[in-house]
C-alpha cells in the first residue's frame, strides 16, 4: 500500500499541487487486482497514466451474459410438504440454539423437497425479435457485412426489443387487474433494477459520495441511535408460574395472520413455507416454541437480522428521513405474534381513552374527529384554544428497553412473558448493507421495526411515561372532565386555554419523554392558536417552537377556521397520484365494471379520505366534483374540447364510466361514522365532544358557521315533518334527535337515508 503523498495523478502546473483524481471504475471487484501509475511514461498531460491489472475469467463473463432474470416465486406442494415432515425426528434439544439449528435444517430440507418453481409461459421476447437477434450476430460474424448494414439491424433489434418489454409490461399488468390482484406488487416484480443511495450528509452536514464514506457515515449514525443513551432502572419482575403450552390452534392462527409472500430473515424461511403446512407443522413449532417459552429463552439467531432503510419523505441524502425496517425471522416474528395475542388485552386495557393507535377499535378518524369538533365549538362559543403538535425524533428506535419492561410489569403483563421479551431484546444486532459489505450495528434499545408486538410495545412504554404527568385539571373542559391531549402512538397533541399553559405541559412532557430516551423534534413540533387566545411564543428548553397556521396531522391539514381549502387541494394531488400508476391498467381494459371498480376502490378513497370529518358545504361538494369529473374524462381519454365535440354531457359520462358519484360516497361514509360514533359505550373522546355544549358561556348572536352535524339535523327535522304530515299511521312516531336515531342501527340504516329521492 503506497503511502498517501505518493498516491496521486494529477500535478498542477506550477508543480506544487499532487492529488488522485483518476480512476478506474468496474461493476465486478473481484476482477480488480492492482491499479497503478506509470511515472516514466510521458502522455503529453498534466496526468499519470493509470495501469490495472484484471482477472479474466471467459466461463464467468459467458454466464453473465446469460444470465436469467430474477428470483422465480417458489410454490409450496402442502401434501409433499406434509409427507416430508412425518418422516423426521422433530425431537426437542436442551439448548435453544443448538435446538433451532437442527429445526431450521429439518425445515429446510422439506421446504426443497416440496418446493417447485412457479414457472410462466408467458416470454418477454417474441419470435420474430429472436431471429433478428440471429441476424445481427450472423452479420457481426460475417467480414463482409457493412458498417450501415450492422448500424441498421442494431436500431432494429432495439426498437423491437423495446416493444416487446413494453408488450409484455402490459400483459402482466393487465392480468394483475383482471385477476383483482395488487397491481403495486406487480409492478414492483417487473422492476429490474433498483436506485442504490448516490451521496449522504456527515455530521457536519457535507455532502461525501464515497461509498466507504457513506458507509461510515451510516454505521457511526446507526450505531449511535442503539445505544443506550439513558439509564433506566432494571425492572424487578416478579415470580411467577409457568406459562400455560403454545398450542397448534394458537400456531395456525398466528400464521394465517401473516401476509404473503413477504421478505423472509436471515434464516430463509418464509411465510408461504409456513402457510403451506398443515397440522403436523402447526404440533412441531407449538412443541418447540414452548420449550423457548419455559425456559424463558430464544435462540441466538433470532437476535440478528437484516436492516433496509426505506425512504419517508424530504431530502435522499439525510439519513433521518429513512426508516429502518428489520427482516425478521419469520420463525422468530410468529413466536411473538403468539406471546402478543396473550398479553394484547392486559395491554389495552392500561392505555387511556386518548391513545388510539394500534388498538382494536380505533382508527385515525377517532383524533381526526376529536379535534376538529373541538376547533368547531371554539371557533362558534369563542373559546380560546392552544394546540401544540409534537414530534419525537426516531421515537420506536430511542426508547430505551429498561423502560418498555419497566412498563410491562406495572401494568400487570405476567412475569414468564416480561423475561421472555427481555429476553428477545439481549445482545441483539442487526446489518445494513448499502453497498457490498454488510456494516453491523449493535442495538442495546429501540423496538424492532417490522414486528408485530412492537407497537404495543412503544404504547406501553409512553403510557408509563404519561401517566405520572398530573394533568387531571389541564387543557379543555368538556362537560366536566379535561381534555389534555390526544395520541396515535407517537402522534401526541396537547390541547390547552393559554400559550403559559401550552409552554408548561409541553415542557412537562419533554422531561418524562426524556427519561424513557425520547427527544422532541424542535423543527417539527409546533403549535397553533385561534383568534382567541393571548400569547404570541412558546419555548421548549429555551427554544422557541415554531406557530403554524395550519397542520397536517394524521393525514388531513387542520386549521383554526377548519377552512378546507387546503385539505381539498391536498385531496386533488393525492388522487391524481393514486390515478397515475392505475392508467397503465385502465388504458388496456375492455371490462367497463372492472375498470370502475378499480378506480373506485384506488383513487376514490384518496380522494375523500378523512371526508367522515368534513363539513358539508356546497363549495366542498362542489370541487369534489370537479376534480372526480376531470379523473373521470381522463380515465375515459376525453378532454373537455373532445368531449364538447362528441356532444357528451357529464351524465353521459358518468353513465359510461359506471363510477360512483363522491358527494354519494362522502355522504354514505358520514352517515356510517355518525352512527358508529353514537353506538360507542366507553366513553371516548369522538361522543364526548359531539355531545358537549360550553355552559358555561353563551353563543354570540348572529348564524354560526357550518357545524359537521348540521347535515343530520336537517335530515332528521325534514323526515318528522313527513312523517307528521303523513296519512299512513303506520310511519307516525315522537319526534327524536339525529343522535337519538344513530343509537339504534338498524332505525339509523332505515329511517336515515341519505340518498333518498
Amino acid at each position: 500500500m503506497k503511502k498517501d503523498h505518493r498516491r496521486w495523478t494529477w500535478e498542477s502546473p506550477n508543480g506544487t499541487t499532487h492529488t488522485e483524481i483518476d480512476h478506474i471504475l468496474t461493476n465486478r471487484r473481484w476482477c480488480l487486482l492492482d491499479v497503478s501509475v506509470v511515472p516514466s511514461f510521458c502522455c503529453g498531460s498534466d496526468h499519470r497514466l493509470l495501469r490495472a491489472k484484471i482477472r479474466f475469467s471467459c466461463t464467468i463473463e459467458k454466464n453473465v451474459c446469460h444470465r436469467g432474470g430474477g428470483k422465480r416465486a417458489v410454490v409450496y406442494d402442502g401434501a409433499v410438504l406434509e409427507k416430508a415432515l412425518s418422516e423426521l425426528d422433530w425431537h426437542i434439544m436442551e439448548d435453544p440454539t443448538e435446538d433451532y439449528d437442527l429445526l431450521l435444517q429439518k425445515l429446510q430440507a422439506c421446504a426443497e423437497r416440496a418446493s417447485t418453481p412457479q414457472t410462466t409461459n408467458l416470454e418477454r421476447i417474441s419470435i420474430a425479435t429472436k431471429e433478428l437477434l440471429e441476424r445481427r450476430r450472423a452479420l457481426r460474424l460475417d467480414p463482409n457485412a457493412s458498417h450501415i448494414e450492422q448500424l441498421v439491424a442494431n436500431a432494429c433489434c432495439r426498437r423491437a426489443l423495446q416493444e416487446d418489454l413494453q408488450k409484455h409490461r402490459r400483459k402482466k399488468i393487465l392480468e394483475a387487474a383482471e385477476g383483482r390482484r395488487s397491481l403495486k406488487k406487480c409492478r414492483r416484480d417487473l422492476r429490474d433494477h433498483n436506485i442504490p443511495l448516490t451521496a449522504l450528509l456527515n455530521e457536519e452536514g457535507i455532502v461525501t459520495s464515497s461509498r466507504r464514506e457513506m458507509e461510515a457515515i451510516t454505521e457511526r449514525f446507526y450505531t449511535n441511535l442503539f445505544r443506550s443513551s439513558v439509564p433506566v432502572m432494571n425492572p424487578n419482575i416478579p415470580a411467577g408460574d409457568e406459562p400455560p403450552r403454545i398450542l397448534p390452534a394458537e400456531v395456525r392462527v398466528a400464521i394465517q395472520s401473516m401476509k404473503p409472500s413477504t421478505a423472509p430473515g436471515p434464516d430463509r424461511i418464509s411465510a408461504d413455507l409456513l402457510r403451506a403446512g398443515g397440522h403436523h407443522l402447526h404440533v412441531i413449532l407449538a412443541e418447540h416454541m414452548s420449550s423457548y417459552l419455559r425456559k424463558e429463552r430464544i435462540p441466538n439467531q433470532w437476535r440478528t437480522s437484516r436492516t433496509v432503510l426505506i425512504h419517508k419523505k424530504g431530502d435522499r441524502e439525510d439519513l433521518r428521513n429513512y426508516r429502518p425496517i428489520c427482516l425478521l425471522s419469520v420463525l422468530y416474528k410468529l413466536f411473538t405474534k403468539i406471546i402478543l395475542t396473550r398479553i394484547s388485552r392486559t395491554l389495552d386495557e392500561a392505555q387511556p381513552q386518548e391513545q388510539a393507535g394500534f388498538r382494536q377499535g380505533f382508527s385515525c378518524m377517532d383524533n381526526i374527529q376529536t379535534v376538529s369538533r373541538v376547533i368547531e365549538v371554539c371557533r362558534e362559543y369563542r373559546l380560546p384554544l392552544v394546540l401544540t403538535f409534537v414530534d419525537y425524533e426516531k421515537a420506536f428506535d430511542s426508547v430505551e428497553t429498561n423502560a418498555i419492561l419497566s412498563a410491562l410489569v406495572d401494568q400487570g403483563v405476567d412475569a414468564s412473558y416480561v423475561r421472555t421479551l427481555a429476553d428477545c431484546y439481549r445482545q441483539c444486532s442487526t446489518t445494513v448493507q448499502l453497498f457490498q459489505r454488510p456494516i453491523t450495528i449493535p442495538i442495546a434499545k429501540g423496538v424492532r421495526q417490522g414486528d408485530t408486538i412492537s407497537p404495543k410495545l412503544f404504547t406501553a412504554a409512553l403510557q408509563w411515561a404519561m401517566k405520572s404527568l398530573n394533568w387531571d385539571e389541564r387543557g379543555i373542559r368538556v362537560d366536566g372532565r379535561f381534555l389534555s391531549n390526544l395520541r396515535f402512538a407517537d402522534d401526541i397533541v396537547l390541547f390547552s386555554r393559554s400559550t403559559e399553559e401550552a409552554q408548561a405541559m409541553l415542557n412537562e412532557l419533554n422531561e418524562v419523554g426524556k427519561k424513557i430516551g425520547l427527544r422532541m423534534n424542535r423543527t417539527k413540533t409546533k403549535f397553533m392558536k385561534n383568534a382567541f387566545c393571548d400569547g404570541e411564543r412558546i419555548e421548549l428548553e429555551g427554544t422557541q417552537i415554531a406557530e403554524t397556521m395550519s397542520y397536517v396531522y394524521l393525514g388531513r391539514s387542520l386549521n383554526m377556521e377548519n377552512d378546507l381549502k387546503e385539505e381539498l387541494g391536498r385531496r386533488r394531488r393525492a388522487a391524481w397520484a393514486a390515478f397515475g400508476p392505475l392508467r397503465e391498467a385502465t388504458d388496456q381494459l375492455t371490462d367497463h365494471e372492472l375498470r370502475a371498480h378499480l378506480f373506485d376502490s384506488t383513487v376514490l378513497p384518496a380522494l375523500c379520505y378523512a371526508a367522515e370529518t368534513w363539513s358539508d358545504t356546497a363549495a366542498t361538494l362542489k370541487s369534489l366534483r370537479t376534480v372526480h369529473r376531470a379523473l373521470e374524462r381522463c380515465l375515459l381519454r376525453y378532454n373537455r374540447r373532445t368531449q364538447l365535440q362528441a356532444g357528451l354531457r357529464s351524465s353521459d359520462l358518468r353513465r359510461i364510466s359506471r363510477l360512483h358519484d363522491p358527494a354519494e360516497y362522502v355522504s354514505k361514509a358520514k352517515h356510517r361514522w355518525a352512527g358508529h360514533i353514537m353506538r360507542r359505550e366507553d366513553d371516548r373522546w369522538t361522543r364526548r365532544t359531539l355531545e358537549w355544549i360550553p355552559r358555561e358561556t353563551k353563543r354570540p348572536r348572529g348564524r354560526p358557521p357550518t357545524r359537521w352535524a348540521d347535515v343530520f339535523a336537517a335530515r332528521m327535522d325534514q323526515l318528522n315533518a313527513q312523517l307528521e304530515t303523513s296519512q299512513n299511521s303506520r310511519r307516525r312516531r315522537p319526534r327524536c334527535s339525529w343522535m337519538t336515531m344513530a343509537k339504534e342501527r338498524i332505525e339509523w340504516k332505515r329511517c336515515w337515508g341519505p340518498h333518498d329521492k
